[in-house]
């Protein structure tokens, strides 16, 4: 049954009727009724409706059909609260997690702009020794924030020319960083 399917009026009452069955399977079960009265109703009461409309059911009781249903779905329930989703470990970065107390947030050491313009200067420095001397001031005035049309109009050459420049400077970039 699609969850979308609504009961007819007669399978209302029908689940009314031997909505007892819930509340003794949760009993049987040992599970608490506030917790899991909404994962096996659905069972339930996709049991009435295929018992009221599939001819083969009728040979066993509604009882059997329905405690079946009611497991089904908690089996399901189970299956998917043990799931890898339901159980990763979750860290805190403001908790204190190792053996020196400190949390993930304070070993995580905070930017540093000296560093980060070091950096910059060491790879451009790297740069220079592996491409041309236009390609060097392209990167340049890109890094100024020109455009490629002024760039090309500072060069004197074309859009398409910077472009292939800047793809040749990249190709290096990636092989200095990532070798």
């Amino acid at each position: 049954m699609k969850s979308e399917v609504p009961l007819t009026p007669e399978q209302r009452l029908f689940a009314e009727e031997h909505h007892d069955l819930v509340y003794k399977f949760l009993r049987k079960k040992q599970l608490p009724i506030d917790e899991f009265y909404d994962v096996v109703i659905f069972g339930y009461l996709r049991a009435v409706y295929r018992f009221l409309t599939l001819p083969e059911l009728q040979k066993y009781s509604f009882k059997t059909v329905a405690w079946k249903g009611m497991e089904g779905e908690l089996c399901n329930h189970n299956r998917i609260c043990k799931s890898q989703k339901h159980n990763a470990f979750v860290i805190s970065l403001h908790i204190p997690t190792y053996e020196d107390g400190l949390s993930l947030e304070e070993t995580i050491p905070a930017p540093n702009p000296h560093m980060r313009q070091l950096e910059e200067q060491l790879l451009l420095h790297d740069l220079a020794k592996r491409v041309s001397r236009q390609q060097m001031n392209i990167v340049r005035l890109k890094s100024c924030g020109y455009n490629d049309r002024d760039i090309a109009r500072c060069q004197n050459t074309t859009m398409k020319r910077v472009q292939e420049l800047l793809e040749d400077v990249r190709s290096v970039l990636l092989d200095i960083c990532y070798g």
